[in-house]
């Protein structure tokens, strides 16, 4: 499977206030789709035009837990406990599994969330999830508000001078 699909075709790429501009003029827009696009608006269905709902079908967590699942992970990184990719994917199962959330096989198998998904869950999100660094207590309680202003103060006065 590859890890960054490349679209072959055209069909569902049409935006909707292209499909709401077809309807009032000619465009260059299939009859069927937009005959389709035009069924579904009466019934109010129309949230996107094009291909979602195959995304959505294979949609392990729902958006709130996977946005639980990304404040969690940038919450440790804040208090500097990083998690490694792996650690995160471990993380991602415990999470479904404790949530009785129906995973797919090889998630169980290999014990951690696929690598497909976890690129897409940092992507999603505007994550970044890689090897932390350690930090020294006394670096990490140094760099304070305080300690920041203090030394601002004393470079302008160094620059002053």
């Amino acid at each position: 499977m590859p890890r960054t699909y490349k679209r072959k075709t055209s069909w569902g790429s049409t935006s909707l206030e292209e499909m709401e501009r077809a309807m009032a003029k000619e465009r260059n827009i299939d009859r069927s789709a937009l005959r389709r696009y035009m069924k579904k608006r009466e019934a109010k269905e129309v949230k996107t035009v094009g291909y979602g709902g195959t995304a959505e079908a294979k949609r392990v967590f729902s958006e709130e837990v996977e946005k639980e699942l990304a404040d969690h992970t940038k919450k440790l990184a804040e208090q500097f406990h990083g998690l490694t990719p792996k650690k995160c994917r471990e993380l991602a199962l415990e999470l479904a599994e404790r949530n009785n959330i129906p995973t797919p096989s090889n998630w169980r198998d290999k014990g951690l969330a696929g690598k497909d998904w976890f690129k897409n869950f940092l992507a999603r999100h505007h994550l970044s999830c890689c090897m932390p660094e350690a930090t020294s207590l006394g670096r990490a309680t140094a760099f304070n508000k305080t300690t920041v202003e203090e030394f601002s103060d004393n470079l302008a006065n160094v620059m002053d001078r």
